[in-house]
């Protein structure tokens, strides 16, 4: 007896009861399957495998794809004043407003725009004030939610 003639034998040995039993497990599932969409789902992978989609071959320039879309202020800030052109091509801000002495402006680098001034100070300066700000911490731990919350409100209020 072959391979092929026993598996024909089993399925002739099962009683009837159990061969209904299997066909309309079988026709159960399939049907769940085919109402779930995993056929569709699996129709959609294969498609998307067997055909990729199409490439587009566009040459594009160097300058269209370097622009950020962030227009130059050749002819000066945001605030009007002039600098000079940098090495390259770009344009050099003077931080230290002939008009606000002792501040140094603030100026984004991409746009250009002001952001606002800052007291200019030097290192020394800035190590009084970081320790004043530690000092400071220390009592500022002590305060309870209550105070912190109502030193934060002035603060916000004015």
């Amino acid at each position: 007896m072959t391979d092929s003639d026993s598996s024909s034998s089993l399925l002739r040995d099962l009683p009837p009861s159990l061969t209904v039993l299997v066909a309309l497990s079988a026709v159960i599932v399939a049907r769940a399957i085919q109402s779930s969409g995993f056929v569709q789902s699996l129709s959609i992978l294969v498609e998307f495998i067997l055909r990729p989609a199409p490439a587009i071959a566009v040459k594009v320039d160097g300058a269209v794809t370097d622009d950020d879309g962030v227009e130059d202020k050749a002819n000066g800030d945001a605030n009007g004043a002039e600098g000079d052109k940098g090495t390259r091509g770009e344009k050099k801000i003077e931080l230290r407003d002939p008009a606000r002495p002792g501040f140094v402006q603030c100026y984004d680098p991409s746009t250009l725009q002001r952001l606002g001034e800052v007291p200019a100070m030097t290192a020394e300066d800035v190590n009084e004030l970081c320790a004043k700000a530690k000092a400071a911490q220390k009592d500022w731990v002590q305060t309870s939610y209550a105070q912190r919350r109502l030193v934060l409100r002035t603060i916000q209020k004015y």
